[in-house]
């Protein structure tokens, strides 16, 4: 295992001078340059990977549920002629005020 990772920091650092132009006298520097990255790679592929689970989520409208689909969403109404005339602004087809209850009483 030693001998692979020093030779994948070989290998990744040789590559750092052939990026550059071949410089001269550089070398501690790509080889310490390749160190950190090989090294950051070999823990990435060390480290545990989560476990998968399951969230619940909230239901949405969006995301159809079982039950959605097997009842229908109920239909939704038509106007009337009276609504379109009252929604139209109509003086005339304003809707009537409707008179309130009175609670029996006793008393009279």
């Amino acid at each position: 295992m030693q001998q692979d990772v020093e030779e994948r920091i070989r290998q990744r650092a040789h590559q750092i001078w052939e990026e550059e132009g071949h410089p001269d006298g550089r070398s501690e520097e790509h080889w310490a340059r390749a160190t950190a990255e090989v090294m950051a790679e070999v823990e990435a592929e060390a480290a545990p990977k989560p476990k998968r689970t399951t969230r619940r989520t909230k239901k949405t409208e969006d995301a159809p549920s079982d039950e959605a689909e097997a009842t229908p969403r109920k239909a939704t109404r038509k106007r009337t002629a009276k609504a379109e005339t009252a929604a139209e602004g109509d003086a005339d087809a304003a809707p009537k005020k409707r008179a309130t209850r009175r609670k029996k009483t006793d008393d009279a």
